[in-house]
C-alpha cells in the first residue's frame, strides 16, 4: 500500500517552503481573523489571514508583513482588497524558522529622493 496520502496533510495556506526561489504576483480579495492556540512553547494568538482572487489557498500574515501592508494601504483591510501584492521567499533557517514570506506591494508609489542636499 501507497503510505504516500497518509504522511501530510493538504494545507489550507501557503507555505513558504514550497516556493523557495519563486516570486507570486497576487491580488488581495480579502481578509479574515485565525486563531493558533497555545502550544508547548508559543502562547495562543490570532492572525490576519489573506485571501486571493482566484486562489484557493491564503496567507497568514506576520506581524512584520502585516506592518508593511498597514504602511502601503492603512490600518484598515477593507482598503488593501484589490490591491496587488508580490509574494517573495526568504530563508530563515539560521534563526530557526525555516521559511518565510516577504509581503510587497506592488502598486504603490516609490519615494522620490532629491539629488540635492538641502542642508
Amino acid at each position: 500500500m501507497d503510505m504516500n496520502k497518509y504522511s501530510a496533510t493538504e494545507s489550507k495556506d501557503l507555505k513558504a517552503a514550497d516556493f523557495i526561489g519563486k516570486n507570486l504576483r497576487v491580488t488581495i480579495e480579502g481578509t479574515s481573523e485565525i486563531h493558533f492556540d497555545a502550544t508547548d512553547d508559543k502562547p495562543a494568538q490570532d492572525r490576519a489571514k489573506l485571501h486571493f482572487a482566484g486562489k484557493d489557498k491564503g496567507l497568514v500574515l506576520n506581524p512584520t508583513n502585516t506592518k508593511i501592508l498597514i504602511d502601503a494601504y492603512g490600518a484598515d483591510s477593507d482598503d488593501w482588497i484589490d490591491h496587488q501584492i508580490g509574494l517573495s521567499t526568504v530563508d530563515y533557517t539560521d534563526k530557526g524558522f525555516g521559511h518565510g514570506w516577504l509581503v510587497k506591494p506592488l502598486d504603490v508609489e516609490e519615494p522620490s529622493f532629491e539629488d540635492e542636499i538641502p542642508f
